[in-house]
């Protein structure tokens, strides 16, 4: 029988993992996969790297990352590190943030993915939109 040291962070682990996967629903449901996130992760962390092993244990309440790892998360997913950890929000901005708008983090990823591209492939998106912009306006 598990005492009850055991429960609470088996219940705080779970928990961190409901935050991780309703952050994770609102900024790119694709990376819900931890072959995804561990890809994605790896792709933009300049400082550690994951396994899916440890994705798949932070998505499904089995383990808590790291406070550099927490950190990443929290900053690249657009919500507090706070929030991500605890469930607490300061105030009702941090709220918002946590909530957030659809539409920005959309932009968001869209950013992050284009920070992601090498400089051939950012010149090649850039000349995109502008041309498409231009037949939009004619």
């Amino acid at each position: 029988m598990k005492s009850a040291s055991e429960k609470t962070a088996a219940l705080e682990r779970q928990a961190f993992s409901d935050r991780l996967r309703r952050a994770i629903a609102d900024f790119d449901e694709s990376l819900l996969s931890p072959t995804v996130l561990a890809r994605e992760f790896n792709r933009r962390s300049r400082h550690s790297t994951i396994g899916t092993t440890a994705a798949y244990k932070w998505l499904s309440g089995e383990a808590i990352p790291q406070q550099e790892k927490l950190s990443f998360l929290a900053t690249w997913l657009r919500v507090s590190v706070q929030w991500l950890r605890y469930g607490a929000v300061a105030d009702d901005s941090e709220a918002g943030a946590v909530v957030g708008n659809k539409e920005r983090r959309r932009q968001d990823k869209l950013l992050s993915d284009f920070g992601a591209l090498g400089e051939r492939d950012k010149a090649l998106i850039e000349n995109l939109i502008q041309a498409m912009l231009h037949n939009q306006s004619s």
